[in-house]
């Protein structure tokens, strides 16, 4: 098989796969996901620089217990996804001003912290987002973001002209970023006609997605970069690790539950 054929074979096993939990009950669906992120801390840990099979577990269990106890901690869950959000926004600070503003990154300590709240929080926001408003919602953020990355590929390669982030992931373009909110606008423009909710909720959805995955996306670009690797990973063929197929639902998901924890209803609820 050559390694287009492993890049569409092995990603539609992922989608059959996350696509198949999403309709597990809300527990289920967060177990599931645990086996993601024991993976992706085992990649971010690697990303930091730590080189033994004991630190990589260690900090894998070190996560899970944090996300089990927010998991027993409901109420904890609204101010830990705004601490998620937070971090994405000092996230872009560190993308903008690249290479000298990721100094911070070059000490395992803060990268590791860094990945603490990046894997556990996008976790939960996926399961806060399945618990408050339903599978159908995760699934339209994961549909969102795939269209982002779509529409970036294709409009950058047709159109792009003027780089994104030239210091952290030169291929990027301005255009490609423009296409790809286009065309995550036409997914909320579906959302809004076959799920319940105004247009404007769904609009609203897709303008906090569209510059959340974006960051998440050259946040990992960043450390790879600082690291010297291509990939975080090769746990899938043709596409690289884990962390390099969800970086942008990592910020996405904490962003899009939190707007549907603060307004009544969810985002279904804009008028």
């Amino acid at each position: 098989m050559g390694q287009l054929g492993k890049r569409v074979a092995s990603g539609l096993i992922l989608a059959a796969a996350v696509a198949g939990a999403l309709w597990l009950p809300t527990p289920g669906f967060a177990a599931f996901l645990l086996l993601l992120l024991l993976v992706a801390a085992y990649e971010w840990a690697r990303l930091a620089g730590v080189a033994t099979p004991l630190g990589w577990i260690g900090y894998a269990v070190g996560l899970v217990a944090l996300a089990a106890a927010l998991w027993l901690a409901p109420s904890t869950w609204p101010p830990a996804l705004a601490v998620a959000v937070a971090f994405w926004g000092v996230a872009t600070a560190v993308v903008v001003f690249f290479p000298a503003g990721a100094a911070p990154l070059r000490k395992r300590g803060l990268v590791l912290a860094a990945g603490a709240v990046a894997i556990v929080c996008g976790w939960l926001g996926l399961v806060a987002l399945h618990a408050s408003a339903g599978p159908v919602y995760v699934l339209w953020l994961l549909l969102a973001v795939a269209a982002a990355d779509i529409g970036a590929y294709f409009a950058g390669r047709r159109f792009g002209r003027r780089k994104l982030a030239p210091r952290v992931s030169p291929g990027k373009t301005w255009e490609g970023l423009a296409g790809g909110a286009l065309a995550v606008v036409g997914v909320a423009v579906c959302g809004s006609v076959v799920l319940p909710g105004s247009l404007l909720g769904w609009l609203g959805a897709a303008c906090l997605a569209v510059p959340a995955a974006v960051v998440g996306d050259l946040f990992e670009s960043a450390l790879k970069r600082l690291a010297g690797v291509k990939d975080s990973g090769n746990i899938l063929p043709g596409h690289g690790g884990i962390l390099d197929r969800v970086d942008a639902v990592l910020a996405a998901a904490p962003t899009l539950a939190l707007y549907s924890l603060a307004l009544p209803g969810g985002w279904t609820s804009v008028p």
